[in-house]
């Protein structure tokens, strides 16, 4: 490093800086650094580094499925964020399953990551974790889903204000009927949207009737699964609300080939206002739950719990907000007397 230095015209520091990807390093220095690097043949020594800096400069992620755009949003902003403070992201993948959750965290310790960022399972325990991060001294923030009696740094969308949103939203649209459709049965995040639903549409004096809510896989596949359970045991309801966009794409295909229409039959609206959600047809009806925002915050958390572990643990709920589009702005409305109170 000390020859890269004297051969780039810069400080032994600036060297370390670069190699780290300073934010800190002009584009001009950086460049004539790496260059000075490749024509001596030079490569950094993480692991020397870390022995001297007591850190391998590496955080785990053990996310539950990078195939939902949620998810994969939330992990690049995640991984943009570390590498702009000089972190590797080690990433792992639970498929929603608390076995194979458990020997990636086992791997993550092993390789003495700095930190761990876990995005639970839907079964996952507080006892489940403490075996490998509390009993290595791991540091980590919970992403998306809390764990209960487990006291660690969070960081979530507020699903129950983004419910209300939706709730108060339908209410105002005269939807009397409400269907809630999609999303794993032990989910939290499912849990807490079905109670904001049910507590703002009761604001309103519509009753949410619980056999209108039906859990699924929170993919398309358990939208279209969802529908049709929905359509054999029931009428078609005023209004549906989806647990997340893709739950909603597939339920409103699915409506398609029942021969409904999505927006003037049936109100279809839904959470995590994707990309995709504005250009679907009918355009969506979405509360925005930011998966950049939540990635972002849980960064800046366990780069700054590194330096002071012993702080007290930080919970973020991000603020949700509420796109109204077609999807429940056309509904063709029965006659009715019945007044909605605002």
């Amino acid at each position: 490093m000390k020859d890269v230095a004297a051969h780039a015209g810069v400080s032994r520091a600036t060297v370390s800086l670069v190699v780290r990807d300073s934010p800190q390093i002009t584009a001009e220095t950086k460049a004539r650094v790496r260059q000075a690097m490749e024509g001596m043949g030079y490569v950094y020594d993480h692991r020397a580094a870390a022995m001297r800096a007591d850190r391998t400069m590496t955080m785990g992620l053990v996310a539950t499925d990078v195939r939902n755009p949620y998810f994969a949003e939330l992990t690049m902003a995640l991984q943009t964020r570390l590498q702009e403070a000089g972190f590797a992201l080690i990433t792992g993948y639970s498929l929603d399953d608390q076995e194979r959750e458990a020997r990636l965290l086992e791997v993550m310790v092993q390789r003495h990551v700095d930190g761990v960022f876990v995005i639970p399972s839907k079964t996952t325990t507080s006892d489940a974790l403490n075996r490998w991060l509390l009993t290595s001294g791991t540091p980590h923030v919970l992403i998306v889903r809390p764990i209960q009696d487990h006291e660690a740094d969070y960081v979530a969308a507020d699903n129950l204000r983004a419910a209300t949103l939706l709730g108060d939203h339908l209410a105002a649209e005269a939807c009397e009927t409400v269907a809630f459709l999609g999303g794993p049965p032990q989910s939290t995040v499912r849990s807490d949207r079905e109670r904001g639903l049910t507590e703002s549409l009761g604001a309103h004096g519509i009753e949410f009737d619980r056999a209108l809510s039906i859990a699924s896989t929170a993919d398309r596949s358990g939208g279209v699964r969802a529908l049709n359970q929905l359509l054999a045991d029931s009428p078609l309801p005023d209004a549906i609300a989806c647990y997340n966009d893709v739950v909603a794409f597939g339920v409103m295909e699915e409506l398609r080939r029942h021969g409904f229409e999505p927006g003037p039959d049936v109100a279809v609206g839904s959470f995590d206002d994707l990309y995709e959600a504005e250009l679907n047809q009918p355009p969506l009806t979405s509360v925005a739950t930011y998966p950049a925002r939540v990635g972002h915050e849980a960064a800046r958390i366990l780069i700054e719990r590194l330096d002071d572990p012993d702080a007290a643990a930080e919970q973020v709920l991000i603020s949700p907000r509420l796109s109204v589009r077609e999807s429940t702005t056309t509904r063709r409305r029965a006659t009715t007397s019945r007044e909605i109170r605002s």
